[in-house]
């Protein structure tokens, strides 16, 4: 047997439904579904693990959804790791009599509902509120030499008033038997007992002490180097109370105050989602055992997906994320074609362009970044129509107009030939040109027109006509 899971406990499971069979609990799968498997020696190393921390169960029934709705489909029980295969026979036999069984069977039961409900009152219980103010004793800090002004303008009231230690070191001066001391810390608000709020100091100190035990505890040389290189321990540690009661921890370093800091695990719950990404119960484990934890497809501020690993600080009291060995270009191809897209989506084919229908073809074509040839569009304000070649402008969303198509290499010397019944017009409309015919004429040309009209005719022969001689003047003889 693995040694670490010593003293180590999980979960059995007894199937009403399915004969009374007994497995080891796995944890949940995606679907919020149990995970269990065979309560053998060999899969030891897929059980949940249990011990102080309540935490792992709360978690563990929180996601058990669709059992919640009927607990009586399965039956929990606790049982050593080391003795699960002896236990899981036992359990099997047991409950061939329930009944005449249910004092033992009560001893070892878990009751899903239990943590149900004690996860609510947990969650009402826990309802964030921020610092009252009025309940803070101002006239006594500024004997520290701590004002509400200050701490506003070092930029640390906000931190504080949301019970956060001070971002900063500042600066206090205490007095013990009329000796003034000043000493720089972090500062934070208490609550005592009575309701009232009172100071808190994390004094600074300018090294770690790592050598020297923490509460009882004699730190390991992995422990100082995860410590120094981390902030976190890694694991958790088990720390003497007051009253010699053990407590399992989290410990941390405050890197601010170079002093350590720790966090029963009992105080810790953890949500089963994070950043929108789902915790397995693999996950979770591994934080409620102050591990570092890779978790994949988190979502950040700016919706953009991204992977870290993450872990609790005891001293921020919230999870420490890194990227140390991840590929932090993994999604960079995802967003940019993300981006890429957004302008495109901007891009409606119209069915109709400046007054004229558009056929399926046409709509196909530009839907396909293809140039299409428009005939008879009309802008806004203008009487007479133009006919371009349109196409889709991706980067800009847009379309665009061009009097030659773009599609052809224009440096190649690529001609647009336009049918024959439409040369003249694309020559006058789309290119600025005139016809023979027409080059004298002054009025606009109409789509179709290869000749003057008899209007257009009898001006352009009065332009044609020569200019009268205007004999000079010889001037008057005096």
């Amino acid at each position: 047997m693995d040694e670490k899971l010593k003293n180590k406990e999980t979960l059995l499971v007894v199937n009403k439904s399915d004969g009374n069979k007994v497995k080891a609990v796995k944890g949940v799968d995606d679907t919020g579904n149990l995970d269990a498997v065979d309560a053998k020696e060999a899969n030891q190393g897929q059980f949940i693990q249990i011990d102080e921390k309540a935490g792992v169960l709360e978690n563990f029934f929180s996601n058990l959804k669709r059992e919640f709705q009927d607990p009586t489909h399965f039956n929990f029980f606790r049982s050593p790791i080391e003795k699960i295969e002896n236990i899981a026979s036992a359990l099997k036999e047991m409950f061939k009599d329930e009944d005449g069984n249910s004092v033992f069977l009560s001893q070892s039961r878990v009751n899903p509902e239990d943590f149900n409900k004690q996860q609510k009152t947990q969650d009402q219980s826990q309802e964030y509120k921020p610092v009252d103010e009025s309940r803070i004793n101002w006239r006594q800090l500024e004997e520290l030499g701590v004002t509400r002004e200050m701490l506003e303008a070092q930029g640390n009231l906000k931190a504080m008033l949301n019970w956060h230690k001070s971002p900063n070191l500042i600066q206090v001066n205490p007095t013990f038997e009329g000796i003034a001391f000043q000493v720089q810390a972090r500062l934070s608000f208490d609550e005592n007992p009575d309701g009232s709020i009172r100071l808190k100091a994390d004094s600074y100190q300018p090294a770690p002490t790592l050598d020297i035990p923490f509460h009882g505890a004699t730190l390991t040389e992995e422990d100082k180097k995860n410590l120094l290189e981390t902030s976190n321990a890694g694991r958790i540690i088990e720390l003497t109370g007051d009253k010699g009661e053990k407590i399992p921890s989290f410990v941390s370093l405050d890197k601010v105050t170079n002093r350590l800091e720790a966090m029963p695990v009992a105080n810790v719950a953890f949500k089963d989602t994070l950043k929108e990404a789902p915790l397995s119960s693999e996950q979770l484990q591994s934080l409620y055992e102050g591990k570092k934890t890779l978790v994949e497809g988190m979502t950040s501020k700016n919706g953009k997906p991204f992977d870290g690993y993450v872990q609790f600080n005891a001293a921020k009291g919230s999870l420490d994320f890194s990227y140390d060995g991840l590929d932090r270009n993994k999604y960079k191809q995802e967003n940019q074609q993300s981006q890429n897209q957004e302008p495109q989506q901007k891009v409606r084919i119209p069915t109709k362009l400046l007054g004229v229908d558009l056929d399926d073809k046409q709509q196909t074509s530009l839907g396909e970044g293809k140039a299409i040839y428009v005939q008879g569009m009309m802008k806004d304000g203008q009487d007479q129509p133009f006919n371009a070649y349109v196409k889709v402008n991706e980067e800009k969303g847009k379309l665009d107009f061009f009097k030659w198509n773009p599609d052809k290499a224009k440096s190649q010397g690529a001609e647009v030939k336009p049918a024959e019944a439409n040369k003249t017009q694309v020559a006058v409309n789309s290119e600025g040109k005139t016809s023979e015919s027409l080059k004298n004429v002054k009025d606009p040309i109409k789509q179709g027109q290869n000749s003057p009209t008899e209007k257009q005719a009898e001006k352009q022969k009065e332009t044609q006509r020569p200019a009268r001689t205007v004999k000079k003047s010889g001037g008057v003889k005096m």
